[in-house]
């Protein structure tokens, strides 16, 4: 797949000018196209890289640093010495880099400073006195542990101050997969896509588009050798070793839609000042997971709620993971509906959808017209602790005194007039103290009947052939 999207992040990486060094930070989970996104915007510049290995010691990380070093300055008796302290490689690394304008990147940050190796601290004082005062140099840390580089870096005493650039790299919209991608495919086999890979640029570049989503789907997911299989043993382990609390939260929030972190600390029995906000907000920096307030409430940790954010995870734990050993051992061509049961597989359709949606809601907006009004978006409950009552999949809070009030179906079938009943209930209950204007929209993937649309009920019908195809 050819380099799409991240116009603003390349904007910003390609403002600098070189008269000045400058300190970049990049993080975002893995596969999300962070070493691409700088390969692409310094393409032709003078760039040295330094990547580090997971997992190895402060000794070995630095002897790693050692050998790219004389690797990339062509300078083989750097390999004489005994590296021992980061203060005399960093030293090093100055002199070779010169005066002249150069990129720099520290790739997978988090290997090349280790746990216990203080590279944060001898890197200030190299920044301070070597960098700043002799080189003109973009340095840019990247990784993709954010909970390090958030916690390590950014907030770091030592770096405090000293990034001029923080960019937390999303995966790609669909939109910009639309337009962007040469994929010949309808925008509903992209939005199936879509709803396993969440955007993340490296799932999206083993799909084989001369067969279909879902033969893709099988062969990715449901074979024993397939990539996205084993993907959550990787990316997890990376980000979180054997602390098994990790894994059980994902999957209490994977079993609803969402939860407070009360529940979440009972269901994972997690003891209370057992760390549960250091577990949760450690998921969140990597992308796993979201924190939410319901748009009815004010925004404030007493009201959050949590749900699943990364599409591949809630895809993994509804039907990889029960399904694994099975998969593992199962002989090649095995029908898909045997793992993809239709009484799991349309909720989670619907269920991941609906995610679709909200996180494209500035999309939405746009398409309904309202793109430039400052609005809330958000999803809400009459009930939310038991799931019960009334339920809205996506609201729209507008500043010019409109609620948008959007249905999100993703069904097999034509939405009919019965759907109005249930609407007029969810519409009565939400609360609309300051009797703003309520905008009724219905999202349907297979479209309306002519009996629900000639009653005019909604206020506009967007289809997703519609609403996603327009961007091509």
């Amino acid at each position: 797949m050819n380099f799409i999207g991240r116009e603003t992040e390349l904007s910003l990486l390609r403002s600098w000018d070189g008269a000045r060094s400058r300190l970049t930070v990049i993080y975002g989970r893995r596969r999300v196209g962070k070493t691409r996104l700088v390969e692409e915007a310094f393409r032709g510049k003078k760039c040295f890289r330094f990547e580090g290995i997971e997992n190895e010691t402060r000794r070995e990380s630095m002897q790693t640093f050692l050998r790219q070093l004389a690797g990339q300055f062509d300078s083989p008796e750097l390999l004489e010495l005994n590296a021992r302290r980061w203060d005399v490689l960093l030293s090093i690394l100055s002199r070779k880099l010169g005066p002249e304008p150069c990129v720099m990147v520290f790739d997978e940050f988090q290997w090349i400073a280790g746990r216990y190796g203080n590279l944060g601290g001898h890197l200030k004082y190299a920044w301070d006195n070597l960098f700043v005062k002799n080189n003109r140099v973009h340095l840019i840390l990247c990784g993709s542990i954010s909970s390090f580089m958030v916690k390590k870096v950014i907030r770091s005493k030592a770096l405090y101050g000293r990034v001029d650039c923080e960019l937390a790299l999303q995966p790609l919209l669909l939109p910009e997969i639309i337009k962007g991608a040469d994929i010949r495919r309808s925008a509903a086999e992209l939005i199936e896509m879509y709803m396993l890979t969440g955007g993340v640029p490296h799932y999206i570049q083993l799909f084989d588009w001369k067969h279909s989503a879902w033969l893709n789907i099988r062969n990715l997911c449901f074979t024993a050798n397939g990539f996205l299989v084993k993907e959550f043993e990787r990316i997890f382990a990376s980000h979180f070793g054997t602390i098994a609390h990790y894994g059980n939260i994902l999957k209490a929030l994977a079993r609803r839609k969402n939860a407070t972190r009360e529940q979440l600390q009972k269901a994972c029995s997690i003891e209370t000042g057992g760390r549960i906000s250091e577990y949760l907000e450690n998921l969140e920096l990597a992308g796993f997971i979201e924190k939410f307030t319901g748009i009815d409430r004010p925004e404030g940790v007493r009201y959050s709620r949590y749900r699943l954010a990364d599409f591949y995870l809630l895809f993994y734990f509804t039907f990889i993971a029960p399904n694994l050993k099975k998969i593992l051992n199962a002989p090649r061509g095995t029908p898909l509906e045997q793992y993809l049961p239709d009484r799991l597989k349309y909720p989670w359709m619907g269920r991941a959808f609906e995610h679709l949606c909200i996180h494209h809601h500035h999309f939405i907006a746009g398409h309904l017209g309202f793109g430039a009004v400052n609005y809330r978006a958000g999803s809400w409950a009459s009930k939310e602790d038991d799931g019960s009552g009334a339920q809205i999949d996506l609201a729209f809070v507008r500043a010019d005194k409109v609620i948008t009030i959007c249905e999100i179906k993703y069904t097999q079938d034509k939405t009919g007039p019965e759907i109005i009943a249930d609407m007029e209930r969810k519409v009565a209950a939400f609360p609309n103290k300051k009797k703003f204007t309520v905008e009724k929209v219905l999202i349907t993937s297979a479209g309306a009947t002519d009996a629900l649309a000639s009653t005019g009920y909604f206020h506009r019908i967007l289809t997703t052939e519609a609403l996603f195809s327009g961007s091509r």
